[in-house]
């Protein structure tokens, strides 16, 4: 990964203080170290290849692009390190509160959708509504988050950006860096794919990444949430390639009913559960 990003900075001419990493967020890793090199060394990615080679659940998170840093002017960032650091925001990010983390939701609600897609079919019946999931499994949320359920971040856009940015600027990076992406993506390998853009960039996967993958209409799972229209739920399972991708709401809690951003990925995973009981085997 690490070589295709030194590729992927030459065929852009982007330099190292703008571009930003992604990929397996590391875990299980000591969180304090005497040297910054171990931190992208092996101690840290050998541990969360080996847990994701492990799972039968690998969920890349399609994201927008990583915020500019508010400690410095630099627009590098490695967001694999974010969990691992030994800094408070590092450990807010771990423990899921406090800081930014707690503030936005950002975090916590991805946390929520990766322990709910891990565990779709030990949860089943198990809680009533969203509020009850949250106060049931949120102590074993925080632990699966830090440690056991492996996960990729990948963001569209290479270079940091603000807390907004406009749907043409993300097409214009998937237009330049497409073919970049989909080598990261083939390399990563997952068996989820969740597009936080919504369209953007679930038409990229669907109609250009996958756009030589067979997949039968049926399997293209599309509806309206029962009792709340206004949700829109999407999801399209590749039975060849054993890959489901699905729409999300961005995960920040701004200007969203929260129950919203977990159940527009959740419920779409439930008629999948029926409909293909295979692709959750090992789950």
């Amino acid at each position: 990964m690490n070589a295709l990003f030194e590729e992927w900075k030459k065929a852009r001419n982007y330099s190292d203080n703008v571009f930003v990493s992604d990929g397996l967020v590391y875990k299980n890793a000591p969180w304090k170290m005497e040297k910054e090199e171990d931190i992208a060394g092996s101690k840290a990615d050998i541990e969360v290849e080996q847990l994701w080679k492990d799972s039968p659940l690998r969920v890349a998170f399609l994201l927008k692009d990583t915020p500019d840093s508010e400690d410095d002017d630099s627009g590098s960032d490695d967001v694999r390190q974010w969990m691992i650091l030994d800094t408070p925001e590092s450990e807010q990010s771990r423990n899921l509160a406090g800081g930014r983390v707690g503030k936005t939701g950002f975090l916590p609600n991805i946390a929520r959708i990766l322990y709910g897609l891990r565990y779709i079919k030990q949860l089943k019946g198990k809680y009533t509504n969203f509020e009850d999931f949250k106060s049931k499994y949120k102590s074993k949320i925080v632990e699966a988050w830090k440690k056991t359920i492996p996960f990729a971040f990948v963001e569209t856009k290479k270079i940091a950006g603000k807390k907004k940015v406009d749907v043409k600027v993300i097409k214009d990076f998937l237009d330049s860096d497409g073919y970049l992406l989909k080598q990261e993506l083939d390399y990563l390998q997952p068996n989820v794919i969740v597009c936080t853009c919504d369209d953007a960039q679930f038409e990229f996967i669907t109609r250009d990444y996958l756009a030589d993958e067979f997949i039968e209409e049926c399997d293209k799972i599309e509806y309206a949430y029962d009792d709340a229209p206004f949700v829109d739920c999407c999801l399209w399972y590749y039975q060849q390639r054993n890959l489901a991708v699905v729409k999300s709401y961005h995960p920040t809690n701004r200007g969203k009913i929260q129950w919203t951003i977990f159940e527009r990925v959740i419920s779409p995973f439930r008629k999948l559960l029926e409909k293909h009981p295979e692709f959750f085997e090992n789950f």
